[in-house]
């Protein structure tokens, strides 16, 4: 590393010239000293190659079959959810019933269509995706989804059936089924994203040669990080598809209760206890200070549910006004009201705080270590 690169560089553009040049520099250098397959650099592909032995060939086809199952299962959840949850096919749709078995935290019926269209347009568009050769191969796909998204779709599929035939106990163990695939996806999900962040960070060639984060370009189209078009296909329609049923859960539980004709107190603590749990879930996401943090689209979501609950109870129901005294019902308007708004405001400001941090007032890397120069400085312009 020459005196030039290791003094301060007060100019960007300076900065971005030497970021190319070191750039090609080291392309160069691994292409000579044949290091061009090291498999902690994260300027390897993360995708498939050729199969080149017996090994390579299994996970080819087992690749195959995840995407297949993906198309496979997301056809027959939407088709299920049409006939089931529009049609009635299998006894009631969902809005007879969600009218039938109302309760204390049900959201506007609006709210429902408009973010099962958004659940089923982003999933669609992952599973046109993901059987592209670009997409077919890639990390996010392979080992952050495997055939859990299959999965959650027959959970899915389940909970139509039952819940249309008013079996309630099966529907909501279905919707539990539910919640754990997509949690498991989301975590699959960032541990890849973890991984690979570790492994860009303790790549041994990367850090003797003074270029830890030179191929940041690279590791954008690995990881798919917001707001790339990556995220929006392959991460994206699986949070926003755990914000929501996140809060079906517990409101699933709570038809459950109406069902079965369980005291009303313990159905009003259940709700008031459901939202807390929720809204502190949510704040978590938001503030965490991890890498990659913070995750909007599932508290937004979940804002997005409380906002709906605190609209419908402005002007109950019936049913909800023949059970429930005034003030129990104003009790939960008014914390699924506050938790709504204050996760709303929350995300809100957290992500313009960080912009302001970022394009403002950048970190210097360069006083941990002088000698490495970072790409991430174009991203101040």
């Amino acid at each position: 590393m020459t005196a030039e690169a290791s003094a301060p560089i007060e100019n960007i553009e300076a900065l971005k010239a030497q970021s190319k040049a070191l750039k090609a520099q080291v392309e160069k250098a691994r292409a000579e000293t044949g290091d061009v397959e090291n498999p902690s650099s994260p300027t390897k592909p993360l995708g498939g190659s050729k199969p080149t032995s017996m090994q390579d060939e299994s996970s080819s086809k087992r690749g195959l079959m995840i995407n297949i199952a993906n198309l496979v299962g997301y056809a027959v959840n939407i088709s299920t959810s049409y006939l089931g949850g529009v049609a009635g096919a299998f006894g009631k749709s969902n809005v007879e019933l969600s009218y039938q078995y109302q309760t204390l935290i049900t959201p506007s019926a609006s709210y429902f269509g408009y973010i099962w269209g958004l659940i089923f347009l982003s999933q669609g568009f992952f599973v046109a995706a993901q059987l592209l050769p670009k997409y077919k191969d890639h990390v996010l796909v392979q080992k952050g989804v495997g055939f859990w998204y299959f999965f959650t779709c027959v959970a899915q599929s389940a909970w139509t059936v039952s819940f249309g035939f008013e079996f309630m106990a099966t529907a909501f163990v279905a919707m539990v089924a539910i919640l754990l695939c997509l949690m498991t996806i989301l975590n699959r999900q960032w541990g890849v994203i973890d991984e690979h962040e570790r492994n860009n960070e303790s790549d041994p060639w990367l850090l003797a040669n003074n270029a830890v984060s030179a191929f940041e370009e690279e590791k954008r189209e690995s990881i798919a990080p917001p707001p790339s078009f990556a995220y929006w296909l392959l991460r994206f329609p699986f949070a926003v598809h755990a914000g929501w049923i996140a809060p079906a859960t517990p409101l699933m539980l709570s038809v459950v209760m109406v069902y079965y004709k369980v005291d009303i107190q313990v159905e009003l603590w259940t709700a008031v206890m459901g939202i807390a749990m929720l809204f502190g879930m949510s704040m978590g996401l938001l503030l965490r200070q991890d890498k990659g943090a913070p995750s909007y689209v599932f508290p937004a979501v979940v804002a997005y549910a409380f906002v709906g609950v605190a609209w419908e109870l402005n002007s109950p129901s019936d049913a909800i006004l023949g059970r429930f005294q005034e003030v129990e019902i104003s009790l939960v308007k008014n914390v699924a009201g506050f938790c709504g708004g204050m996760l709303l405001v929350t995300a809100v400001s957290r992500f313009f705080a960080i912009l302001l941090r970022d394009h403002c007032c950048p970190r210097r890397d360069s006083e941990e270590d002088e000698d490495v120069i970072y790409v991430e400085a174009e991203d101040c312009l």
